[in-house]
């Protein structure tokens, strides 16, 4: 029983943490993107030379 109460604690925790992780994770991958993109036009612009 205790375990099951404890599972469920767990999980109300995540479910209140859940949108917060979201924006976390989708800055993450904003940047990543916008390093990618940076990159890139760093390549075109020295394929131009």
């Amino acid at each position: 029983m205790e375990n099951k109460d404890m599972s469920s604690n767990i999980n109300q925790n995540y479910d209140l943490d859940q949108d917060e992780i979201m924006n976390k994770v989708n800055q993450t991958f904003d940047k990543i993107a916008q390093d990618v993109k940076e990159m890139i036009d760093q390549n075109n612009q020295q394929s131009n030379l």
